[in-house]
């Protein structure tokens, strides 16, 4: 049997609203899970009169909102914020709450551009590309004009963000960007993979005589281009792409109608967590 979980406070009518990730907090509880999840994203942020409020409001917790308050007043620890909350919430043991402490206080040495990397890193691992992009772009211009290997990480992440949006040009350009500031073979094949995708046959043939240097890279992105398509063509992305032109080519037009219907209701959803800010 599973170990009970005794709930305190009232559950929400108004949710607290996390923009950053784009979620809505309905209980005491659900701050808490968010919390312990999430706990390597965490910043000042949260220490806040809003969050305060909310508890008090939606929660029922008045008590604890009490002693949150005073603790906004005088900026305190982040650290010193979420554990008050964890430990008169009990909802986890002695032990967890120890751990999120120690590991808020070990970020709260974290620079800024620290914090940020790991926000667009989350974003990134949660397929929100065009906020990770919005935040690799300003730290780019926020990353000292010394730090080639920084700079050069951001722009591989640009670049590789756009090459999912098929916006190889661009990609390329960041690619190449990235390669002149951190030279590594990495670089150098995602690069010469924009340039394939981007160039016509004739001008990918131009750039490949202006760097024999890089024959080897060259044979290699052909073997990752014939795999990609290979997988392409056992894909179900490719399967769905048959099935509506049989569709589309056959009499059955309703058919073809609702499955495209469908198919543009999901890429419209896929659209809107991307680019939510």
């Amino acid at each position: 049997m599973n170990n009970v979980c005794l709930c305190v406070g009232k559950y929400a009518q108004n949710p607290f609203y996390v923009k950053f990730l784009d979620i809505s907090l309905y209980s005491i509880e659900e701050l808490c899970y968010y919390f312990l999840e999430r706990v390597h994203l965490l910043d000042e942020s949260v220490v806040s009169a809003e969050l305060v409020a909310w508890i008090r409001k939606e929660c029922g917790l008045a008590e604890l909102a009490d002693e949150l308050d005073v603790y906004v007043r005088k900026h305190v620890s982040v650290s010193a914020f979420v554990t008050t909350i964890l430990e008169r919430t009990g909802m986890y043991d002695a032990g967890t709450v120890k751990r999120v402490e120690r590991i808020l206080k070990e970020q709260s040495s974290f620079t800024t551009t620290q914090r940020y990397k790991k926000r667009a890193e989350y974003l990134y691992q949660q397929g929100r590309f065009r906020q990770a992009l919005s935040i690799y772009s300003e730290l780019v211009d926020y990353l000292s004009a010394t730090d080639d290997t920084g700079r050069a990480l951001m722009y591989y992440n640009m670049a590789s963000i756009y090459a999912m949006d098929f916006a190889y040009e661009e990609a390329a350009e960041l690619y190449y960007r990235s390669y002149t500031l951190n030279p590594d073979s990495q670089t150098r094949l995602a690069y010469i993979l924009a340039k394939k995708m981007s160039l016509s046959d004739y001008a990918f043939g131009g750039f490949q005589r202006e760097n024999p240097e890089w024959e080897q890279d060259f044979m290699r992105a052909e073997e990752l281009l014939l795999a990609a398509q290979s997988k392409w063509e056992q894909s179900k992305e490719r399967q769905l792409v048959m099935e509506l032109a049989k569709l589309k080519a056959s009499v059955d037009r309703e058919g073809y109608h609702k499955r495209m219907g469908e198919l543009i209701v999901q890429l419209k959803k896929d659209y809107r967590r991307q680019t939510k800010e």
